[in-house]
């Protein structure tokens, strides 16, 4: 599945890079001061033609030229092997390694991301008095930090949305849907009128998720939806059976395009789309994924699935990790604070066609919404509530039983009952 902008980088970087190459470029301990002729090495799972590679090694190119150092970089794409972390953990991997709010928890796990707090007090070259805390906003630090700290440096604000074409629809342009009754009044209207509601590439499991995902945490908060993975009686909230009625009935109200479960990547998003569709749940890289596909005129736009509560908006980052046991931790820091210069980040927004991790660099006009309301969210929650992380309870478990909630297979009813006796099972096991 080739991606324009790494949604499988957050699902899959934790199983780490090819480590072609990487024999005897770090040593286990290590992290001095940089000086002249050192050599920063990086490992990635970009491919060298995506746009963000293209960025990363101007950006490195530069910071090379400028510090009098070397570079060594491989773009390696996504289809490299789990040795990254094995190779770290020897104290033989790269300085920089890419990371993701939804990997974060597997690198601190092996004590793999260096701290990096101290990156956030450094100016930002050519910006006298500005430093890199200055210009990222809360909510995108924060999508990249947990209890140790911030673990990588952000260079791209992720979130997910529902999205729909304001030229072809002004109506929700004007008056977006605010509550989960206008919502479905919305779709009622759309079928009552000839048109598919939704479209939906239901063999993506993790993408099946976003309607359950975000009818729990956007209404109740940060911790919510991990509470299931932690407690079995989580599954008796009040807030869960709303939230699993809810999918349900978008099950039952037939506002999914025929078979969509059936439905393989990238259909369902090139019929959005094209028209066959009103909305499409999905990430903040859908515009750059249909861009090829995309008539003339199209305004993608966005608005927040309408569960009321705390109103919580999702921030997720993705952005760069200083390996522990790297051998040029301090230059790996001063890239980090480097590759935060304007210049780079406006590069994040008009050829990545993502967000900027600065909130004073704009984004996209698709994106723009999104990030206005990341720049001054008063809730935020991780990426998926930070549950994916552990994959036996999320792969194994709640994306099968949502897929089957989804497709109508199972009710609300049985999704909770069986969410609570498996959640209960995998709990016991685990002791």
């Amino acid at each position: 599945m080739k991606r324009t902008t790494i949604r499988v980088v957050t699902v899959g970087l934790a199983a780490g890079l090819i480590a072609a190459g990487l024999a005897g470029c770090g040593q286990k301990n290590g992290g001095g001061s940089a000086s002249t002729g050192d050599t920063l090495v990086y490992r990635s799972i970009w491919s060298a033609e995506e746009p963000q590679a293209k960025i990363l090694q101007a950006a490195l190119d530069d910071f090379a030229k400028e510090n009098s150092v070397k570079v060594d970089v491989k773009f390696l794409g996504r289809s490299g092997g789990d040795a990254l972390t094995t190779e770290m953990a020897a104290g033989q991997g790269p300085d920089l390694f890419d990371a993701g709010s939804d990997n974060l928890p597997a690198w601190r796990a092996q004590n793999l991301a260096a701290p990096i707090d101290d990156v956030l007090k450094m100016e930002v070259p050519g910006e006298k008095g500005t430093t890199v805390g200055d210009v990222i906003p809360k909510a995108v630090i924060t999508a990249a930090s947990d209890d140790k700290g911030l673990g990588f440096l952000p260079h791209t604000a992720i979130s997910t949305a529902v999205w729909f074409d304001a030229k072809a629809h002004p109506e929700l342009q004007a008056n977006p849907p605010k509550t989960w009754d206008e919502f479905i009044a919305y779709l009622d209207s759309a079928k009552s009128a000839g048109r598919v509601p939704i479209c939906q590439d239901g063999t993506i499991p993790f993408y099946n998720v976003y309607w359950l995902s975000s009818a729990i945490v956007n209404a109740n908060g940060a911790g919510s939806l991990l509470a299931l993975q932690k407690d079995a009686k989580a599954w008796d909230g009040a807030d869960i059976r709303t939230a699993a009625e809810q999918v349900a009935q978008l099950a039952k109200g037939g506002y999914f395009e025929s078979n969509f479960m059936a439905t393989k990547y990238p259909a369902a998003q090139n019929d959005w789309i094209a028209g066959k569709c009103d909305l499409n749940i999905n990430g903040t890289w859908l515009a750059s994924e249909v861009a090829p596909a995309t008539p003339a005129g199209a305004e993608i736009r966005s608005f927040q699935l309408p569960v009321g509560g705390e109103q919580s908006i999702e921030a997720g980052a993705l952005g760069l990790g200083v390996n522990a046991k790297g051998k040029h931790i301090e230059l790996a820091k001063k890239f980090l604070a480097f590759f935060e210069q304007k210049k780079y980040q406006e590069l994040i927004g008009s050829e990545a066609k993502n967000i900027p991790a600065r909130s004073d660099v704009p984004a996209p006009d698709a994106l723009a919404g999104l990030q206005k309301s990341l720049a001054g969210a008063k809730s935020v929650h991780l990426t998926y509530d930070a549950a994916a992380g552990v994959k036996a309870w999320w792969n194994d478990l709640f994306l099968p039983l949502d897929d089957q909630l989804l497709s109508g297979q199972i009710s609300a009813d049985e999704f909770l009952s069986q969410g609570k006796d498996k959640t209960a099972q995998y709990l016991a096991s685990q002791k």
